[in-house]
């Protein structure tokens, strides 16, 4: 059974909080996107104080990590190569009315395009995560399970593939960087070969996004 959210209670400084992982959507395709995100939120009254950092060498958020099976077989993390050599970091503050909700791209943890090599077309299966917030000074490890529906529908996958690269071309100027960093996080082949068209756009910015994605890929 696929889930929406997954969540544990910890204590943050003097705050009760409740902390976890959610998708807006617990069904997903394989090798498109699945995006959840980390929240934070307070039980009662009181503040707290979280820190945050970036993930410079993977372009990724920082301190997160993903134990991903599908069909019985682990999908690996496609930076897990690369050094940790840091990133931005900073503390935010936490309120009972300012909760701290970060969007994350399992893709950029994970090579979830090994579904279309697992799934046949058609085909449904069962992502098992375990997702984490690996321990901080000012927090501990936060750990959690989380399982999600997967179904291989390929005309769906270039569909979406699609509407990405036209937000990216022509959609509102706040939605089109975070829908380009979700099209750069699909490596499925058929994917690739349809953002990469994105690599001669004449916004300077989002071509050499492309062009440094498409080197990564090919390595």
């Amino acid at each position: 059974m696929a889930d929406r959210e997954a969540a544990t209670e910890l204590t943050l400084g003097k705050a009760r909080c409740r902390a976890g992982f959610r998708t807006a959507d617990a069904k997903a395709i394989a090798g498109g996107p699945i995006e959840l995100t980390f929240f934070v939120e307070l039980i009662g009254g009181g503040t707290c104080r979280l820190f945050v950092t970036g993930d410079r060498m993977r372009q990724r958020p920082g301190g997160f990590a993903f134990s991903t099976t599908l069909a019985g077989m682990t999908i690996d993390d496609p930076s897990a190569h690369l050094p940790d050599m840091g990133g931005p970091a900073g503390h935010v503050d936490i309120t009972a009315d300012r909760p701290w909700h970060q969007p994350l791209i399992l893709n950029q943890f994970a090579r979830l395009e090994a579904g279309l090599e697992i799934l046949q077309p058609g085909e449904a299966g069962t992502l098992q995560l375990r997702c984490r917030r690996l321990p901080a000074s000012d927090a501990p490890s936060i750990e959690v399970p989380l399982t999600l529906a997967l179904r291989r529908d390929d005309a769906r996958l270039a569909a979406l593939v699609g509407q990405l690269i036209e937000t990216v071309n022509h959609g509102p100027s706040e939605r089109r960087l975070p829908a380009l960093e979700v099209l750069l996080s699909l490596r499925a082949r058929p994917a690739v070969a349809l953002w990469r068209s994105l690599a001669s756009s004449p916004d300077a910015a989002v071509a050499a996004r492309v062009r440094q994605a498409l080197a990564a890929t090919a390595g």
